[in-house]
């Protein structure tokens, strides 16, 4: 569908007689003469995301952060071309507007990121004349402790689990998972049966934040539990692996998981 939107963009572009921007940038001697649209210089800059091999979630991340910086724009009825976006326009349009939204601090830093990355990549490919994220410092955000859960809390999570179902086992697993390992919701996605080491008793993780692969231990309660997997399987069996796609809904975000049962 992308693909014929586009073909049908391009058929009437030629049939007005109006140049591409690389037809564009072959004539001009001032890349920063030619005015992309803020949609054109996303799927630029996520293009170069892609060849530079960053993480889908992190791509994902920008994408969604610097739409949605364009609909804080749209919100306030501000319709402006990208060469004309400004540092006041972050200060007054992006951070106050959130911060009188009563959006939280982490979140106003989280969109600034995304941004700066954005802009700083446009800089250097010489795509914008001027850099409206140059001066925007992060907003100072107080370190608070992050409350946990006590021993009686933890133990009223995993007794909420009804072990004669499959979804209340396969929940017990996940907890225990996570609980031992303290792998983030992501590395738990990308487990794969290949990935357990049944003899040294670890797993190895490989969709890690940083791009480093890494091995956690795990004990025998987590690694024997797929004990009582069998009657959910219809027929035990010792020797071979079976790996099952489970969709489930872990805090707010859907994810998908794999089971590991012998």
């Amino acid at each position: 569908m992308e693909n014929e939107r586009e073909l049908q963009r391009k058929s009437k572009r030629g049939r007005r007689g109006e140049l591409s921007r690389e037809e564009l940038l072959l004539i001009s001697d001032d890349i920063g003469e030619i005015e992309y649209t803020f949609e054109e210089l996303l799927e630029i800059f996520i293009e170069d995301c892609e060849l530079r091999n960053l993480r889908e979630h992190t791509i994902k991340y920008y994408r969604s952060e610097l739409n949605a910086f364009i609909k804080l724009l749209k919100e306030q009825e501000i319709e402006l071309r990208v060469s004309e976006w400004t540092g006041e326009t972050i200060k007054r349009n992006v951070i106050m507007y959130m911060k009188e939204k009563g959006l939280k601090t982490v979140s106003i830093n989280s969109r600034l990121r995304a941004m700066r990355a954005f802009f700083n990549f446009l800089e250097g490919r010489n795509l914008i004349k001027s850099n409206p994220m140059k001066d925007i410092k992060l907003l100072k955000d107080r370190k608070r402790i992050v409350e946990t859960f006590d021993n009686q809390q933890i133990k009223a999570l995993f007794k909420a689990c009804d072990l004669r179902t499959f979804v209340g086992l396969r929940d017990y697993t996940i907890m225990m998972l996570l609980l031992e390992t303290g792998v983030r919701v992501n590395e738990l996605v990308g487990i794969k049966t290949t990935d357990i080491i049944w003899e040294q008793k670890v797993i190895r993780i490989r969709n890690t934040k940083g791009g480093f692969e890494r091995f956690v231990p795990i004990q025998d309660t987590l690694l024997y539990c797929h004990y009582d997997s069998e009657p959910y399987l219809g027929k035990s069996s010792y020797k071979n692996d079976v790996q099952t796609d489970i969709s489930f809904s872990f805090g707010t975000s859907f994810i998908t998981f794999i089971t590991i049962f012998i």
